[in-house]
Parts: structure tokens; C-alpha cells; sequence
């Protein structure tokens, strides 16, 4: 019989047709008798409850089904209907959901219908859910069939357990990688506090060891720290599975020449897990609304161990909204950086818009930092930045010195410098937390003082015509 799930449906109506998949409950495709007759249905079984996990048959008696058939008729069968039931204010039943099956003529439904209803009807947890089971008897005449009719319905209260493993909040790996203790929880896999039955994705990112060879582990519950191996995730039979309670072997990430990390993924439900290696390149590349999409050469620096850093503006020209996102080689939206990415948070300046970041304080240059290691983001706009040093006492909030932006050419620009070979840098926001300092053809946060004197001077800080940040002085 075709399995339907209905949502918010009425109850079908009570008068069938005898083709061949009962899917058209109409009228009887011929003349009723003349007299009336009548088909009862009655059960001594009105009320199941099961786990399914106990279950070791396949099916799983829920009525026990005896029917009065009249003179001429046969039982052609049973048909029903699983249901996921609620109560308005006013008493009434109200059907939520429901999920057609098979009954068999002793009274059986099979296991996988009961287990995918109340998937349905309420997810994976295994807690005993309240299932409404409805069935009628359908009859029809003993030698050709030409007349159909159906019993009375009768109802049985199920509450059913459904099959799913049981997963913990949280789960830490055992391995090469802290010397097999399961006491140690600085490997820590989780789905960022998500109920593990809406979201069973659990995710860690594990440094690589440095002597670039394999990683073997154990994947320890919660419940199981400090010396209880018995409930350990270990190696499935088949590639990229994984079996509960330590029935397998180790679990093993083969190396990969270069990699710096493997970002872990366990799908609790489905037994799966995977990695991938992480190497990180010298630049991020940042696209968005400032250039319509379509070019990504401003770019963040990598720093080491996943951090890059830069100034980046963001503009919105074309009323798009002031969003981007970056990609890790410029042009490709293989593996991009978007907001989903950062699990570990976006603060400061930017936000997240949904797939994409959002600029929230408005057109202009932000200096970024974005740790593809703890998968962070943090931002701050660049109200204005400034020359300081020693020419006027060391101030970096000194507005005679202010640049300005240029936003045509991607650079600050003061027209009256008034600096000195007696040294000199970059600030920004009228602080010293964000500087720029050292080599002119390629400055760095904190760098040396400088000493070269002109009276304009310009600072292109976004990397969109070099991969240094830089300044020319005339």
C-alpha cells in the first residue's frame, strides 16, 4: 500500500471503492444490497506501549481484530492510519499529522512504519511519543468483488519509543594526539549547544601533529571520561563510518602533506564522520557590494596560525546592502568564507546577514581580524586615521594631522604633513591600538618608526594593488 504522511489533514471518508490500491475512497462501484447490512469491528486491545529498540520481530501487535463479516462477504482487509493528535480548547481532537500503514490481519504493524511515523510526527529522540492509531476492516464479496464495504473504526492509544542511539552533549577525542587519556578533555567535539536530535553534526578542529604523521583516536562521550572506554565511537566496518560502544577499531585521519589542522565532522545519526585538511595560503580575498560583486582584490594577510589581518572598505554603491564575504583564492566561490563559517562568532563592526557578513557601521575602511583556526571574526571602522610622532609630541589624535579617505584610488591622503625624520607612524582612531609603522613598501601593525619626510603622503592599506600594505611620500 502507497505510504503517505499528511499534515493537518481531515479524517478520509467512510465509503470506499474496491480497485486494486484502495487510493479512490468513493462510493461502491455497484448497486448495495437491499437490505442493509452491517460490518463491526471490535478489539481487545485498546492501548501499546513499545520500545522499539527492544523489538526483535518486525512487526509489532497494536489491535487484536475481530470482525463480523456478512453472509456473502469476505474480509478483504485491514487499513490504517497512524496519527499525531492534539486537543483544541474546547476538547476537540485534532489531527496534527498523519501516516498511512499497512494492519495485518492479526493485528500487526511493521516496526519500519512505527519508527518513520514518529520520526515524522516528532524526530529522532528516543522518548516514548503518543501515537493515535485508527483502523477499519474493509469487506468485500466473497466471489467477485463487486460490492465493498468498511466496519466502524476503532481506535488504540500507542506510545513508542522510537530506535536512536543516544547522544551526548559533547564528545572528546582520545588519541596519539594526548597520549590516550580519556581524562583529557582539550579535544572537545561538539554542535555548538544545539539539541543533538535537531543537529547531530558535531564538528572539531584538530592541529596537525608536528611530526606530520597519522592521528589515531577514540572519539570518548561526556559520560565516559576519566576511564570508561565501554562507550567509545570507534571505526565502522565501512570507510567514513563509525559504530558506537567501542565495537570497532581505531579511528584514524591519514595524514596529508602541509596540513596545519583536520576539521572533524561526526553526523551522529547517520554513523558518518570525515575530515578534511586545512592549509592555510598567504591571502583571503575580500568581495562584496564595494565593487558590485564581481572583483576580489582587496585581501587580508595571513599572520600564522590561521590569522589574517588587514583593512578592507566596504561600500554599497549600487543599494545592494553593505555585505561580503571572502574567498580563499581570489575568483572562486570554492570553499568561500561567509558568515557561516565563523562558529566561534562575528563582533565588533561586522555581523552576521545571513550567508553573507554585514558591514553594520556603514561605508568605510575596517581593520579586520579573521582566525580561520578558531573560526572567529572581529572588525573595527576606521573613523580616521592620523600621523603621529615626534614632531608633535607622539599624539595620535592630533586633527591637524588627519587623513582622508579616497575612495577612487583606496587610499588616505594628507596634502600637509607636517612629519620629520625624527620618526613618525600611522594611527588610527585617535588611539595606539590599531598603527602602522616600518618599511614604506610594506608596513606592518607596530612596525619601526619612520623617517621619511614629504609633505603628501599617501597609505593604500587594503592590498588591492599589492599584496603589502604600503605608503608613497612626495
Amino acid at each position: 500500500m502507497f505510504k503517505k504522511l499528511l499534515y493537518g489533514c481531515a479524517l478520509a471518508a467512510l465509503t470506499i471503492s474496491c480497485n486494486e490500491d484502495f487510493d479512490n475512497w468513493s462510493s461502491p462501484q455497484s448497486n448495495e444490497p437491499e437490505e442493509a447490512v452491517e460490518v463491526v469491528l471490535t478489539s481487545t486491545i485498546d492501548a501499546v506501549e513499545v520500545n522499539l529498540a527492544e523489538v526483535t520481530d518486525d512487526q509489532v501487535k497494536v489491535i487484536d481484530p475481530m470482525v463480523s463479516v456478512p453472509d456473502g462477504f469476505a474480509l478483504d482487509s485491514y487499513v490504517g492510519k497512524l496519527m499525531k493528535c492534539s486537543t483544541d480548547d474546547s476538547g476537540a481532537q485534532i489531527v496534527e499529522a498523519s501516516y498511512d500503514v499497512d494492519v495485518t490481519t492479526d493485528g500487526c504493524v511493521s516496526v519500519d512504519d512505527l519508527q518513520a511515523a514518529v520520526n515524522a510526527f516528532y524526530g529522532m529522540r528516543p522518548s516514548a511519543r503518543e501515537i493515535v492509531l485508527e483502523v477499519y476492516a474493509k469487506v468485500s464479496t466473497s466471489e467477485d468483488k463487486s460490492i465493498c464495504l468498511k466496519s466502524n473504526t476503532i481506535a488504540s492509544a500507542l506510545k513508542v519509543t522510537p530506535v536512536a542511539p543516544v547522544i551526548e552533549p559533547a564528545y572528546y577525542l582520545t588519541g596519539s594526539i594526548n597520549g590516550w587519556d580519556n581524562t583529557n578533555t582539550s579535544y572537545k567535539l561538539s554542535n555548538d549547544g544545539s539539541d543533538p536530535y535537531d543537529n547531530p553534526t558535531f564538528t572539531m578542529r584538530i592541529p596537525a601533529p608536528e611530526d606530520g604523521g597519522n592521528i589515531e583516536f577514540k572519539m570518548t562521550p561526556e559520560s565516559g571520561l576519566g576511564g570508561d572506554w565501554s562507550e567509545c565511537l570507534t571505526a565502522g566496518e565501512e570507510e567514513g563510518t563509525f559504530v558506537y560502544h567501542n565495537a570497532g577499531g581505531n579511528l584514524v585521519i591519514t595524514a596529508v602533506e602541509g596540513a596545519l589542522f583536520y576539521d572533524v565532522t561526526f553526523n551522529m545519526l547517520d554513523l558518518t564522520w570525515s575530515y578534511t585538511a586545512v592549509n592555510f595560503k598567504p591571502f583571503v580575498y575580500f568581495i562584496g557590494a564595494t565593487d558590485g560583486w564581481s572583483v576580489a582584490d582587496q585581501k587580508l594577510a595571513h599572520q600564522g596560525d590561521g590569522l589574517y589581518t588587514g583593512y578592507v572598505y566596504c561600500a554599497d554603491p549600487n543599494g545592494w546592502g553593505n555585505e561580503f564575504k571572502f574567498q580563499r583564492e581570489a575568483g572562486s566561490w570554492d570553499n568561500e568564507i561567509n558568515s557561516g563559517t565563523f562558529t566561534g562568532g562575528i563582533s565588533g563592526d561586522f555581523a552576521d546577514g545571513g550567508g553573507n557578513i554585514k558591514a553594520t557601521a556603514g561605508e568605510g575602511v575596517y581593520f579586520v581580524n579573521l582566525d580561520l583556526s578558531a573560526l572567529t571574526l572581529n572588525a573595527v571602522r576606521i573613523t580616521n586615521m592620523n600621523l603621529v610622532g615626534d614632531f608633535n609630541g607622539w599624539n595620535p589624535g592630533d586633527d591637524a594631522q588627519q587623513m582622508t579617505w579616497d575612495a577612487e584610488n583606496f587610499c588616505y591622503v594628507i596634502r600637509a604633513a607636517g612629519v620629520t625624520a625624527n620618526g613618525w607612524k600611522f594611527t588610527a582612531n585617535n588611539d595606539w591600538g590599531i598603527n602602522l609603522g616600518g618599511d614604506l613598501n610594506n608596513l606592518v601593525g607596530n612596525g619601526d618608526n619612520i623617517s621619511a619626510v614629504g609633505s603628501i603622503i599617501k597609505l593604500y592599506p587594503t592590498r588591492k594593488t599589492s599584496d603589502n600594505i604600503y605608503c608613497t611620500i612626495e
